[in-house]
This record gives C-alpha cells, structure tokens and sequence, in this order.
C-alpha cells in the first residue's frame, strides 16, 4: 500500500514540476536558463605552484596545465609561477600555500618538519591510487626510491629529473681539429680539448663552471668514493678516485685546455663558436642552443666513461608535493593533478620539449622514435643503473655549497690535491651534521 502511495506522490510531483517549466520557459524566466547550463556538480579548483620561468621549460609547462584542464572539465588548475622550495613552508604557516607544488626533492623534509605536506600512501593505495605493476612500469627503481621517506612514508611524486653531466660540442672545431667523433671517455676529453685547443690562441678546447656534483659523478668514474656510508650522510673524498678526477681537471686548467667560468658564461661564449667542448646538464640542451643561433652544428655526447668502466650521473629535479590544506575534494582534484603530471604520457611530452629524462620503462620506450631522430637529445639518457641521486636531507644543499670552496682551491692550484679534498670532506661534514650553517 505504502508503495503505491508513494507511486501516486512521485507522479504528482513529477506532473506539477513539467507544469512548473513550461511556465518558466513561457515567461522567458532566466533562472531556467542557469538551471539548464549548470554543471552536474560543481568544479574543482586548485592552485599549482611551479618553478620554471623563463624558456622552454615554462612553456611545457604552461601547455602541461592547460592540457589538464581541458582534458578534466570537473577540476581547474590555477597555475602560478612562485618558488615553492624557498615560500612554500612560510605560505603554509601563513595559510596561503597552494594545493599543489613543484619542490626540491630535498627540500621535502623542511615541509615535512613544518607538517606543510599530505602524505601520499594512502592516495596511491586507493583505487584511484598506481598499482605495484605501474609503479614498476613507470618509474626506475632509482626514480621512485629518490620519493621515499625514512619513516616509510611518502610525500612527494616525481615530475622530473635531469642528468648533470652531458657533453655538448661545436662540430665545425672538431672537423677543424681532425676529430672524427664525440669523445666516449673522460681521457678522449682531455686529448680533444688539447686538440682544439691548439687550433687557434682564441679557441678554447672546453668550458666548465665549476659544479660538485659534477665532480662528484667524476670521482666515481675514476672509481672512487663520494660518502663513507651507505645512508649518505658523512662524505669521504680521502681515496684514489678522488685524486685522480680533481687531478686530471686541475691539469687542464693549468695547461688552459678547461677555462672554468661563472655561472651561465659557458653558454655565452660557446655561441661565439670559439669554443669546443661544454659540460653541461641536460635541462642546458635548449638554452645552449639557443646561445648557438644556428651559427654552428651543436651536437652532444653521453657522460664520458671513466677508468671504472661506468658512466655515473647524477640526476635531479624537482617533484610534485600536495599541501596539507584545502577541502577533501581539493585533496583528491590534488591527486588527479599530480598522477597526471608525473604520468608517462605527460612525462613524455615534458622531455620532449626539454631534454629532462625518462622516469621509467615506459616513458622510455615512448621515446626511443624521438631519441633516433635526435641524437642530441638521446645524448642525456645513460643506464639507469648508474644514476645517482642526491641524499633526502635538507643540509646537503648547504654542505655542497660550502665545499665548493676547497674543490675551487684545488682546481685552481691554491692548495694540494690531498688538502683540498680533506678540507672539502671536513667542511661538508660539519654542514651535514648541522655543526654549521649557510
């Protein structure tokens, strides 16, 4: 009985609404016209910080969000170019933070201290989450151990990684100097760039800003050591590889076959055609050739082998963390925003338009067409298995820095071999440890 009263109601109500909207449509009511267009449920909105400013990166990234957007009507990204690494913990104290950031990967810990960050598990357990298959299919094992905690947690994505070591060299000099191809080995440099050298007093064989963590992947090449742990938290660059890699650099130096410039002079005067050889990394590619213009061929060279047989190289960039703010469905637009930022499609597209790496087996393989028709590019890929990511604390900034120092003493023949690298390993302890302070 109860049903068919409810039946007969339901009827009634359904005959007076159709009444109610013919009049409504019939007196030209404007309230029907908003009713009709309105979404099925509201839009999501969220706010993505990110880094990139300037070039072909803050182009892909600006075409990333928009794709997004058009591509999930339900959520809408606000993109904003801020430095989150350096205003994101300060915003989130404030109550201003965004919901989705491009950080530092070691930066995550400052955000993590200050409880500015979600944690991620549950996310990507849920079934909305990535399955052990995905994750295996998507990312190295490198790539996806760089985003874990130590507390088992995880509160960063990736988004990106580049390698820090990547020869870039003038094809007209090398012609000119007789060489017939791209050095493979760090002694095949050393030959070039002397080569080059002597074509002309204005040439110069290689140009080189000074970087650490270029020396770093160096030391390891000449088979040596960077930490004195597995954990990566004391430095030890006491030992022969060490030795043998900040002594081949200072040889060069003082023979003039590697003038080290600042910051980003390199890629000035390698436009000029007046010099050989770049170290750079792989996020320079454009940049590099930009500073080219056309004048000359640009071409490129993996990470040269070392006595040890490897080519290590150290990569990094920045990742994708989600605030801990907004509403539950911000939160979860969030997720949807970071899985399709830090996807293989997505990831991709990202590399192709900047010279950042694969994160995994499958980006890889969607881009070993694009790779075969340009070498350049296909030059900043090397084994996975050798990549060397940067330890998760937030003092390995700070002790790299102050480390640099000592390694310019040593390069430019200001202190001995041995001392430089004491001082450096002594220096860089004491920042690491938290002894001192930037």
């Amino acid at each position: 009985m109860s049903i068919h009263v409810g039946s007969r109601m339901k009827k009634a109500f359904v005959a007076s609404a159709s009444i109610a909207l013919l009049a409504s449509v019939a007196s030209g009511d404007p309230s029907y016209a908003k009713e009709k267009h309105a979404p099925s449920s509201p839009v999501v909105h969220i706010v993505f910080w990110f880094g990139h400013s300037s070039g072909q990166l803050l182009l892909a990234d600006k075409a990333e969000v928009k794709r997004f957007n058009e591509t999930h009507p339900g959520i809408q990204v606000d993109a904003q170019v801020v430095h989150a690494s350096s205003k994101g913990v300060a915003a989130f104290l404030a109550g201003k933070a965004p919901n989705v950031a491009m950080i530092a990967t070691d930066a995550a810990q400052n955000f993590i201290n200050a409880g500015a960050l979600l944690n991620l598990k549950p996310f990507l357990s849920s079934k909305s989450g990535l399955t052990p298959a995905q994750i295996k299919n998507d990312y190295f094992p490198a790539v996806w151990k760089d985003m874990q905690s130590a507390n088992g947690k995880q509160y960063i994505m990736p988004l990106e990684k580049k390698s820090a070591v990547v020869l870039y060299y003038n094809a007209d000099l090398f012609k000119q100097a007789h060489l017939s191809g791209a050095p493979h080995t760090w002694a095949q440099v050393v030959a070039d760039a002397t080569k080059i050298t002597k074509l002309n007093r204005r040439d110069h064989g290689i140009e080189w800003t000074p970087s650490v963590r270029q020396f770093f992947t160096m030391t390891m090449d000449f088979g040596g050591t960077v930490w004195s742990d597995p954990a990566h938290k004391h430095f030890n660059l006491v030992n022969p590889g060490a030795e043998k890699a900040l002594s081949m650099l200072r040889d060069m130096v003082a023979k003039k076959i590697l003038i080290p410039t600042q910051g980003y002079n390199y890629q000035l005067d390698f436009g000029t055609g007046k010099v050989g050889m770049l170290i750079d990394a792989s996020a320079g590619y454009t940049y590099d050739l930009s500073s080219v213009g056309g004048k000359f061929p640009m071409l490129a060279a993996p990470a040269p082998f070392g006595p040890s047989g490897r080519n290590y190289n150290y990569i990094n960039g920045a990742s994708l963390a989600m605030f801990n703010d907004g509403t539950k469905a911000q939160q979860q637009a969030s997720f949807e925003f970071v899985k399709f930022m830090s996807s293989p499609q997505n990831n991709t597209y990202w590399n192709e338009h900047t010279n950042y790496l694969p994160l995994g087996p499958a980006s890889l393989s969607q881009m070993r067409e694009f790779y075969a028709k340009k070498p350049a590019w296909a030059a900043s890929y090397s084994n996975p298995k050798f990549w060397v990511i940067k330890p998760p604390y937030a003092t390995y900034s700070a002790a790299k820095s102050a480390m640099m120092n000592d390694f310019m003493k040593g390069l430019l023949g200001q202190e001995s071999i041995i001392v430089a690298l004491k001082n450096m390993t002594a220096s860089g302890n004491q920042y690491m440890n938290g002894q001192q302070r930037l």
